[in-house]
């Protein structure tokens, strides 16, 4: 009796801590039938959806629709496991509208062993999920942004960045990373050090972000350092302050770009006036020598000291140019565009229509866009725009178009990239073009400036190489060596001066697009013959070894391809000690035929070789040789335009072999 009433207390006990602990927790407790079809709320101050003794279709009732299914399916699994029910779901509140909740029950077994009732807590979870939909929402945003902010600067090879007040990088784009070695995770949040610049160079830069910060103005400068794969480059910088709506300084934007190439060119640019200089006191010297048709070199003397002078007036006036198309170019808005690649739907920015001729409210679609560029490149950039779009191919061309309201002429520059969306459904070409017209005048001008002095140089000329051969001949009857070796060098010199300007005209028409090839079918053997008889005329300062040539039919222009062969072996001259050997060789490969020309002169070291048949390149330690590097440069132009291909093979010291090779008959 005495254990009965025991009991009876601890139950009394147990049952008001029970009602407690209802009526403390902010939870809904709740009890289910075993096959889960009433509900008996038990207590808490919870939000309550349910009544007490809820009728078999509670779910129905007050379960959201679009989870009815999965709410059922987890009973149904919990029902069949024997096993705990937990799940997030969306239920109808009393007042109408839509909360979270997060209901968990456990299953209350009875002696026999089966569920004989479920016993769960329910929490009012709304909040927290709407808070997580704002942040995935607000991430999206963020996550758009950024995917367009790294679109527009991943189609220009300037180096974008952005710091904090304490120095640190909080923005990078892919050409700075790349010019690290670095990816976004190891380089954002790291400071200049960290980040691999030098003291010298960490200092200066945060001077400089101090000074931004203290008076609110950008600075500009240039300055030189290591680039992870190409080496030692120079670059020019400019830094920007970044402002709140208080107009304080909250961070420094910047932008660096790489500018060894025009700092090469000047350099070049400026050797082109000391070789001009140099071919000045040649022809100085030449009116010395001669004592004859003194008239005639005075008005040629002139006349290329007027050259000279244009030319480096020219050569301002395109440095010029420079100046002022990099400051436009930095001011200019790019246009953007975005292709779906399924759809083929055409997003354009108000600068790109603009850039094509049409006004900001127009409709500018892919069909529209490709109609303005001029007829001759039209199939070339639809060609270079589908395989781009469909095939990842590579896109970065530059092309004309013709304004559709203004008519206006305007040269462009496209650069795009092609992106899977994450949804794998289609991809994202998107890029940029930019307005590239006042550089494409510039050269223009250029090449139509470097024709007409070339024509203006080589009239005179002509006619005075004529004089000078007469005068040659006529020598041979007198008995005066000085003379007759007087007159033989100005023949020489004359020669020499004709070529230069010849190919500065092959230069000019090559760029301007003006040579012809006039091609017929003809036996290079035999051109290789007529090369042996001229070289053994104007040469004979050398041994030449021609090897024996069989027939070979080739289908080109006999005097451009002439032009080539005598050029390889003015080359060979020009670089190879007097009374050395030129051996001369033309052999058929396969489907094609190779003529080579190979010297024993002062050769070239290994790095050099891809480059000497630049335009205007030389190789190092041949400055005391006259020339203008553009011989190898027209040679390897002809012989491109016949469908062939040319290169060189050289030893420091050992000399050098040129070869070209064309398509056999």
């Amino acid at each position: 009796m005495g254990k009965q009433l025991t009991y009876l207390s601890l139950s009394a006990t147990n049952e008001e801590r029970f009602q407690a602990l209802l009526t403390a927790t902010s939870d809904v407790v709740y009890s289910m039938n075993p096959d889960w079809t009433i509900l008996t709320e038990l207590g808490g101050h919870g939000a309550r959806y349910v009544a007490k003794d809820a009728s078999p279709g509670w779910q129905s009732m007050h379960v959201y629709e679009e989870d009815l299914e999965l709410v059922q399916h987890a009973i149904q699994n919990a029902i069949a496991a024997r096993s705990i029910f937990q799940l997030e779901h969306r239920v109808k509140r009393t007042d109408g509208s839509v909360g979270w909740t997060f209901s968990r029950a456990v299953p209350i077994f009875g002696d026999n062993g089966e569920v004989k009732e479920w016993f769960g807590v329910e929490s009012d979870i709304t909040e927290r999920k709407l808070a997580e939909q704002r942040l995935a929402a607000s991430k999206e945003v963020l996550e758009q942004q950024k995917r367009t902010y790294e679109t527009i600067t991943a189609g220009t090879p300037d180096l974008m960045y952005v710091f904090d007040l304490q120095y640190r990088f909080t923005y990078a784009n892919a050409a700075l990373l790349q010019m690290w070695g670095k990816t976004w995770d190891e380089a954002i949040g790291k400071n200049l050090l960290e980040n691999g610049y030098e003291p010298w160079h960490a200092d200066m830069h945060e001077r400089e972000i101090d000074s931004i910060i203290a008076t609110g103005n950008p600075v500009r400068g240039e300055v030189a350092f290591p680039h992870a794969t190409l080496g030692r480059r120079l670059y020019d910088y400019i830094l920007n302050p970044v402002f709140n709506e208080s107009g304080e300084v909250v961070a420094v934007s910047g932008t660096t770009r790489d500018v060894t190439e025009r700092d090469q060119w000047q350099q070049q640019l400026t050797q082109s006036a000391e070789r001009l200089q140099a071919m000045n006191e040649e022809f100085a010297a030449i009116n010395e020598e001669l004592t004859v048709s003194n008239d005639q070199l005075k008005a040629a003397n002139e006349r290329l000291s007027k050259a000279n002078a244009d030319l480096i007036s020219a050569q301002k006036t395109i440095e010029e140019g420079k100046l002022a198309l990099r400051l436009a170019v930095e001011a200019a808005n790019f246009g953007t565009w975005y292709i779906n690649s399924v759809t083929r739907e055409f997003i354009a920015d108000a600068r790109l229509k603009e850039l094509f001729g049409y006004y900001p409210d127009e409709t500018l679609s892919i069909e529209q866009a490709i109609a303005q560029i001029t007829v001759e490149y039209r199939d070339f950039i639809s060609d270079k725009f589908e395989n781009a779009l469909y095939n990842n191919g590579d896109y970065d061309v530059c092309y004309p178009v013709i304004g559709l309201h203004d008519d206006k002429l305007r040269w462009l520059r496209a650069i795009g990239n092609l992106t899977a969306d994450p949804s794998g459904t289609f991809s994202a070409f998107t890029g940029v073009v930019m307005d590239i017209t006042e550089q494409k005048m510039e050269e223009i001008r250029k090449n139509d400036f470097m024709g007409v002095v070339s024509h203006e140089l080589k009239t005179p000329l002509t006619s005075l190489s004529a004089y000078l051969q007469l005068l040659e001949s006529r020598s041979k009857q007198s008995s005066d060596e000085i003379i007759h070796r007087a007159l033989s060098q100005s023949v020489k010199q004359t020669k020499r001066m004709t070529d230069m300007i010849n190919g500065f005209l092959d230069l000019s028409r090559l760029e301007s697009a003006k040579i012809h090839v006039n091609s017929s079918k003809f036996d290079i053997g035999a051109l290789i013959g007529d090369s042996r008889e001229e070289a053994l005329m104007l040469y004979g300062t050398h041994k030449f070894i021609f090897d024996p040539v069989e027939s070979h039919m080739v289908n080109g222009d006999r005097g451009k391809l002439g032009q080539v062969i005598s050029n390889l072996i003015g080359n060979a001259v020009k670089y190879s000690k007097p009374g050395s050997v030129i051996l001369v060789s033309c052999i058929g490969a396969g489907e094609q035929v190779r003529v080579s020309v190979k010297d024993e002169g002062m050769g070239m070291r290994k790095e050099e070789l891809s480059k000497i048949f630049g335009r205007f390149y030389r190789a190092e330690g041949n400055k005391l040789i006259s020339g203008f590097g553009i011989g190898l440069y027209v040679c390897s132009e002809i012989i491109k335009l016949h469908g062939g291909e040319i290169w060189a093979e050289s030893d420091l010291g050992k000399g050098s072999l040129l070869t070209f090779a064309l398509p056999r008959l």
